[in-house]
């Protein structure tokens, strides 16, 4: 049974349209971060079912409008959605490899319509650069982006889209005879109009799954991030903790965690109000992100309490890095509303031992030291060999 082409080009048209009065529906409620790439799929899919009814129109409206003006609104669409999917990806396309296909096309309609008229010409010339527009957004999809099942449906139906087109080049390009009309329904063409017909249905699909996959990676981070300083919370830092430990012992190293607070912060906020108190917090974590290494954890656990957790170093190395945090926090000057102040922290640490399996049984550990940092004077740092040391003097006394 042969593709009757004028009905495929009508169906195309109907599922382009009702794809986007759908994706319309669908994303409304999507974060603002994703709408720039939004509302460019939605033009290049509103743009579709224009393009695919002026094509229909042939013979009933002049060749400017059914074949130069057609096919130029198809491969803008094409583009539209090209540029959708770089601005997902955060990869922006320049205006020339966006818009340059589009022109070649609607050059090369005219020529090969109006100066050397030839439907093999037609096919030959333009194929290409549609294939040329669908290989480019299989390339986003599937160069240098997550391995996630979204990203490679959207890739491969492009991909395979770019295919057949090239195909078609070589099969038009190389058989002896031509086609007499473009309604035509031979094999090639019925591939061809086929994936018109379906490729905005398929693609679409994969693009709300895109939307969603990054929807559901935002809130696994909301979920692990605190949001005030943007470091990660107390969740996320147990499960960075126990990723850590399981290292630590399978390489036969300690860590130490690090328990940093803030001290007398509560008198900021009785003076300057809680919003200064959080320009505040914010201005000490880019402090003591500042010394910390890329290896090193880092993460708030409430109130004016930070968390550091240091893998494969032993008491000599987290006492070292602990004094690099105060004195880097003693030195800024921290801007209340136009006044410049200074800061000390209280840091407790505790190092890991064969009993410790969580964040939770170092933090108490940690909890302790930093408690005796308060007791001895504040801007202190205390660690095991000192809480030993406090221990024994107790036990002389």
């Amino acid at each position: 049974m042969s593709l009757d082409i004028h009905s495929a080009v009508t169906l195309s048209a109907v599922l382009a349209l009702l794809m986007g009065l759908s994706l319309r529906y669908v994303l409304r409620d999507y974060p603002a971060t994703l709408w720039p790439s939004i509302r460019l799929w939605f033009f290049g899919t509103f743009l579709q079912p224009l393009g695919w009814v002026l094509y229909g129109l042939r013979g009933e409206v002049p060749d400017f409008v059914a074949i130069v003006l057609s096919n130029a609104i198809l491969s803008l669409a094409f583009a539209k959605l090209f540029q959708a999917l770089r601005s997902f990806v955060s990869r922006p396309a320049s205006a020339v490899l966006v818009y340059a296909p589009v022109v070649a096309v609607g050059l090369a309609e005219i020529v090969f319509t109006y100066v050397f008229p030839s439907i093999r010409g037609r096919v030959v010339s333009v194929s290409p650069l549609i294939a040329f527009q669908f290989a480019a957004c299989a390339a986003t999809m599937l160069l240098g982006s997550p391995r996630r099942r979204s990203y490679v449906l959207t890739g491969v139906s492009f991909g395979l889209s770019a295919c057949v087109l090239l195909l078609r080049t070589l099969y038009e390009g190389l058989r002896s005879g031509t086609l007499p009309s473009a309604f035509i329904a031979t094999p090639m063409q019925t591939a061809v109009f086929g994936v018109g017909t379906f490729l905005p249905a398929i693609s679409t699909f994969g693009f709300v799954l895109l939307c969603n996959d990054r929807l559901n990676l935002e809130l696994v981070r909301q979920a692990s991030i605190d949001p005030l300083t943007g470091i990660s919370n107390r969740r996320a830092l147990g499960e960075e903790c126990a990723r850590v430990i399981a290292t630590a012992r399978r390489r036969g190293h300690r860590l130490a965690v690090l328990l940093v607070d803030v001290d007398h912060f509560k008198r900021i906020n009785d003076d300057y109000g809680h919003a200064s108190g959080d320009s505040v917090l914010q201005m000490l974590v880019a402090t003591l992100r500042s010394e910390l290494r890329p290896e090193d954890s880092f993460g708030r656990l409430g109130g004016d309490e930070f968390v550091v957790v240091l893998p494969a170093v032993d008491e000599t190395a987290a006492r070292a890095v602990a004094e690099r945090l105060r004195q880097a926090v003693e030195k800024t000057d921290f801007v209340i509303q136009g006044n410049t102040a200074r800061l000390h922290v209280s840091i407790g640490f505790a190092l890991s031992g064969p009993g410790d399996d969580d964040l939770d049984a170092l933090l108490r550990r940690a909890d302790l030291a930093m408690y005796a940092a308060k007791r001895a004077g504040r801007n202190q740092i205390v660690g095991p060999l000192d809480q030993a040391a406090q221990q024994t003097t107790h036990a002389d006394a």
